[in-house]
């Protein structure tokens, strides 16, 4: 039993660990389902807005904790 609460602790740590990743994952996903429920675009295109919104979510984080190790 310990080890099953141990997964889910660190489970919880990753996706904890950087909120702002993660919210803005989430809000990329919600975006797109968004335009896709509505017609907007097509699953095609979702796929790729979701490549781009995930690339775009990565880079800015790179760049963030970059930016924060150079200031140390």
């Amino acid at each position: 039993m310990s080890i099953i609460t141990d997964v889910f602790k660190e489970l919880f740590k990753m996706f904890v660990a950087d909120l702002r990743l993660t919210l803005a994952t989430l809000g990329g996903v919600v975006v797109v389902a968004v335009l896709l429920g509505r017609g907007l675009v097509g699953p095609v295109t979702s796929a790729g807005l979701l490549v781009l919104l995930t690339l775009a979510v990565l880079a800015e984080t790179v760049l963030r904790e970059a930016r924060e190790r150079r200031e140390r």
